[in-house]
């Protein structure tokens, strides 16, 4: 049976086919996924599991609303999907997140707009089934909470 976030995921992957026909995504295998578990040395929940295997979500791209519009400006920001090597180089690599791996939190995408401060899952908050997504800043590691679960992103996501 699959999880809520796989099937809204899937709904969203069915989204960007229709409005984009050539874009295909990519998924990892469970190997790479239990590999990247050990190279974090964090416990991953099932559903990570079943949402990277089994939904081309990899180089997804889409919006959120992160920020009231202002003028000509929609609020709008645009993330991508990362692979298993962005994970792990976020993780282990690069600030900010080498320095909130510790209390959980997982690379899930960059802003596909340049900012350069990355999307973070938080995985060891109480509600791992549907965790919290944050922006953490690559400046100050400040983390601002954009959204209540990884569910509600993909169906408040723009296309």
């Amino acid at each position: 049976m699959k999880n809520n976030i796989t099937i809204v995921a899937q709904q969203l992957i069915a989204k960007l086919k229709k409005q984009y026909p050539l874009f295909t995504g990519r998924t990892t295998s469970i190997g790479e996924l239990q590999d990247l578990q050990k190279n974090i040395n964090i416990k991953l929940p099932e559903w990570y599991f079943d949402l990277y295997s089994s939904v081309n979500l990899i180089d997804a791209e889409f919006g959120f609303r992160e920020f009231e519009a202002d003028g000509d400006y929609d609020g709008i920001s645009f993330i991508i999907v990362g692979d298993i090597k962005d994970i792990l180089d976020e993780s282990l690599k690069y600030s900010p997140g080498m320095n909130v791996l510790e209390e959980g939190y997982i690379f899930f995408g960059s802003c596909s707009h340049g900012s350069g401060d990355p999307i973070f899952l938080n995985i060891k908050i109480e509600n791992e089934q549907d965790p919290p997504v944050f922006r953490i800043y690559h400046d100050d590691n400040s983390i601002v909470q954009i959204s209540n679960s990884l569910s509600e992103l993909f169906n408040n996501a723009k296309i």
